[in-house]
C-alpha cells in the first residue's frame, strides 16, 4: 500500500505540469485559431462588420467558433472574386467581338465599306452580287465572282480610267 502512495506522490507534480501544458497548447490553440480566423477573413471579406463578427465567433466561442467559422465564411477570396470577374469580362468581351477600325480603333458597324472617321477603305463591294466583300478576299464568297469578267452594271456604266468611287473617296478626293 506504501508503495502505491508513493507513487502516487510521485505521479501527482507530473499530472500537473502535464495539465499546464496541456492548458497552454490550447490557449496557445485557440489563440492561434483566432489570428487564422482574423487573416482568413480579411483576404475572403471586404466588409469590416463581417470581420467583426467572424473573429468574435472564433474569440468567444473557443473551439466551437472555428468550425462555425468554416462553414459560414465566403468560399472565394477577394483576388478570386476579383480574377474571376476579369475573366468573365474577357470572355464577355471575346464573345461580343467588337469592329473597330484598323487605323484609327474606333468603333466601326460591321458592314461598313469606309470608316466615317479616318476614311480608311475596310472593305469592297462585289461587281457581281453587289455585296460587301473583305478587301483580302480574292473571291466573292456569295456568288464565286473573281473579278476577272466584266459585270452587267460595267458593260452599261462606262467609266473612266482611274476613277475613284464616291463611296470609297476620301474627302477632297476626286477623279484623278
Amino acid at each position: 500500500m506504501e508503495v502505491i502512495q508513493n507513487l502516487l506522490a510521485n505521479l501527482i507534480p507530473l499530472l500537473q505540469v502535464f495539465g499546464i501544458f496541456v492548458g497552454a497548447y490550447l490557449v496557445l490553440l485557440w489563440a492561434a485559431s483566432v489570428l487564422w480566423a482574423y487573416r482568413g477573413i480579411r483576404r475572403r471579406s471586404e466588409d469590416i462588420s463581417v470581420q467583426v463578427l467572424a473573429v468574435s465567433l472564433v474569440l468567444l466561442l473557443p473551439f466551437v467558433g472555428l468550425p462555425l467559422h468554416l462553414i459560414l465564411r465566403p468560399p472565394q477570396t477577394v483576388a478570386e472574386k476579383y480574377e474571376r470577374e476579369l475573366e468573365q469580362e474577357y470572355l464577355r468581351r471575346d464573345l461580343e467581338e467588337k469592329f473597330i477600325c484598323p487605323e484609327c480603333q474606333r468603333p466601326i458597324e460591321p458592314d461598313f465599306v469606309l470608316c466615317p472617321h479616318c476614311f480608311t477603305a475596310l472593305r469592297r463591294r462585289c461587281g457581281g452580287c453587289q455585296r460587301v466583300v473583305d478587301l483580302t478576299w480574292s473571291v466573292c464568297p456569295y456568288c464565286g465572282d473573281d473579278g476577272s469578267t466584266p459585270t452587267a452594271a460595267s458593260r452599261q456604266a462606262p467609266t473612266v480610267a482611274g476613277a475613284v468611287y464616291p463611296a470609297l473617296a476620301r474627302p477632297g478626293e476626286g477623279s484623278r
